[in-house]
């Protein structure tokens, strides 16, 4: 195995952690759909953190053109990612002494701000990881930019409207749609 293939192996690790925990959720809501009261920016929050694990297992790939040595503050850092995508998803439902909600509505209205809290440094991560690791310029890191001043100030400002979150979750799902299909990744 070489380094690049014991990295991914624990990295696909806890993705995988990520998407069952999405996927569980999602199953729970299913089976109990008639008691449970769904919001829109819950719902689409879900398929955002969705979306942002398959990118991150997808983009990944691309570490073996873009990595010639492996070390372990390199492999830590690269897992932070990850591991926040994980936080993420398992905070996204009601566990632990709330599993017995099934208001995801208020659940999330109640839990937005840690939510908001981890979405922000998932998306500093990713400026960092671009930067560090990709060799990406600083200058051309408009959507994380925005993505965190967003986040600073629903948190900063205690933004607690329904239709503002609707609207933010919204347009963060468009965008993560419309990268996907202006800029799909090529893997080489």
């Amino acid at each position: 195995m070489d380094p690049f293939e014991y990295f991914v192996v624990l990295q696909s690790l806890i993705l995988g952690l990520g998407i069952a925990q999405l996927l569980t959720g999602a199953a729970d809501v299913i089976s109990n759909v008639k008691n449970t009261k769904l919001g829109v920016a819950h719902t689409l929050f879900v398929l955002v953190v969705f979306l942002m694990h398959l990118q991150e297992w997808w983009y990944s790939y691309q570490y073996i053109f873009e990595i010639k040595e492996w070390t372990s503050p390199l492999i830590l850092f690269l897992l932070v990612y990850p591991i926040l995508l994980f936080l993420l998803a398992r905070m996204l439902f009601p566990t632990g002494l709330r599993s017995h909600e099934n208001d995801l509505e208020k659940y999330y209205y109640d839990q937005w701000k840690p939510l908001f809290v981890v979405m922000f440094l998932i998306v500093l991560m990713s400026l960092l990881q671009n930067v560090f690791i990709s060799g990406y310029d600083w200058t051309i890191q408009i959507p994380q930019y925005a993505m965190m001043i967003v986040l600073f100030g629903f948190i900063g400002l205690n933004v607690k409207g329904k239709l503002a979150h609707n609207i933010l979750q919204a347009l963060i799902f468009l965008a993560w749609l419309l990268a996907a299909v202006l800029d799909p990744l090529v893997i080489k």
